[in-house]
């Protein structure tokens, strides 16, 4: 592995919404982990918290956390009426096999386990992203050429 392939992959890294990536690859073992925001397991207390008596890091994550948007609601019902396509690794999400070509599938596709639903590049390597099941794209969760990041979801596999 060249440095120039190390600084793409954290460029790529670095622009993707994940927080953690890990690649073994020819004996190199490359782990990368983006600090964790502040997470507030209870609001309502926290907020109520008098910051002169907590530690400055704590009097930082006083700030309230606005509630979750309805798009985030219903996120975890998507989760029972299918399976999450999940990326193995952060690249560019490529939708078809050349840029001239149709996409390998789209909503309301029927798959089969194993059939390629699309390519992620990562460092010039091309790795095929395989459904897991048969079954029928239900979603697809990001568009040709977007950079994805480590467990981001891919394609929603329903029954």
């Amino acid at each position: 592995m060249e440095l120039k392939d190390i600084k793409e992959l954290l460029k790529a890294f670095d622009e993707s919404e994940s927080s953690y990536f890990s690649l073994k690859q020819d004996g190199v073992n490359i782990k990368l982990k983006k600090p964790s925001e502040t997470v507030a397991v209870s609001v309502a207390p926290v907020a109520q918290a008098d910051p002169v008596a907590m530690p400055q890091a704590s009097a930082q994550a006083a700030q309230p956390v606005p509630a979750a948007s309805t798009t985030e609601a219903e996120e975890p019902k998507e989760d029972t009426d299918g399976t999450k396509v999940l990326a193995p690794l952060v690249g560019v999400f490529y939708a078809a096999p050349t840029p001239e070509a149709s996409a390998y599938v789209q909503v309301g596709d029927i798959v089969k386990e194993g059939q390629i639903l699309c390519l992620i590049e990562a460092m010039k390597m091309m790795s095929e992203i395989t459904a897991p099941k048969d079954g029928v794209i239900k979603k697809i969760y990001v568009k040709n050429q977007d950079v994805v990041g480590f467990e981001d979801p891919l394609f929603l596999i329903g029954d």
